[in-house]
């Protein structure tokens, strides 16, 4: 049997199927990131908070090499997260850079085979602010 759809019902679909993922997250794991994630693209981006710590010249080197960062707020602290190909690097605003995947253990989503680029891209749509 074949079932045709139209466009317009493949994004309602799609939509759904989000609205279910993020409810999923929400109620076993309690993440919920809705408007709490700010792409970063520029160093004049990123809260002076992270400029006593970072400097400006590493974060330009991120965003040029890497593209670009995304800062959230995680247990009443700011952090940028940065997909540099091989592995995710979480910097918070005292400085600390986390590569061995202690974010993704603390939100509990690793466990699940998400990584945090998985949850960019479910909470974060270019265009949103």
């Amino acid at each position: 049997m074949e079932i045709i759809i139209t466009e317009s019902q493949f994004v309602y679909l799609l939509e759904s199927l989000e609205k279910m993922k993020k409810e999923y997250l929400k109620r076993k794991l309690g993440i919920d990131f809705t408007g709490n994630i700010e792409q970063i693209t520029s160093t004049y981006d990123i809260p002076m908070k992270f400029d006593r710590n970072i400097p400006t010249e590493m974060i330009n080197r991120y965003l040029n090499k890497f593209g670009p960062m995304y800062l959230f707020e995680l247990d009443g602290k700011k952090y940028l997260y940065l997909d540099v190909g091989d592995h995710e690097k979480f910097i918070d605003e005292d400085g600390i850079i986390y590569i061995d995947n202690e974010i993704p253990e603390k939100l509990g989503i690793n466990k699940f085979g998400l990584t945090f680029s998985n949850i960019i891209d479910l909470y974060f749509k270019e265009g949103d602010f």
